[in-house]
């Protein structure tokens, strides 16, 4: 299965296709340090897991950040105040 994963992550067309790739493929790895844990009964690896988890989510969060292009600003439509612009507000003073 990750090697499917992997071949989907090479040929992706976009950024957003490969990045899914990386996180199934690091959820993948995961759970199989888990089951290596449950069956070695070393408790110790569900640590490791758990950082490596942390590690991939960071590194994905990067990697969207790093390929792809805007300004990554919250916008709700319909919502008043979270287009980062100053129209609501009123000067105090």
């Amino acid at each position: 299965m990750v090697l499917l994963v992997l071949l989907r992550a090479i040929i992706g067309p976009t950024v957003l296709d490969r990045l899914i790739s990386i996180n199934a493929i690091t959820s993948k790895v995961s759970v199989i340090i888990l089951l290596i844990a449950f069956v070695r009964k070393e408790y110790g690896f569900i640590d490791i897991a758990f950082v490596f988890m942390l590690c991939a989510f960071v590194s994905g969060l990067w990697i969207l950040k790093a390929l792809t292009p805007g300004d990554w600003q919250l916008r709700l439509p319909g919502v008043k105040g979270f287009e980062g612009d100053r129209e609501g507000e009123v000067a105090d003073g």
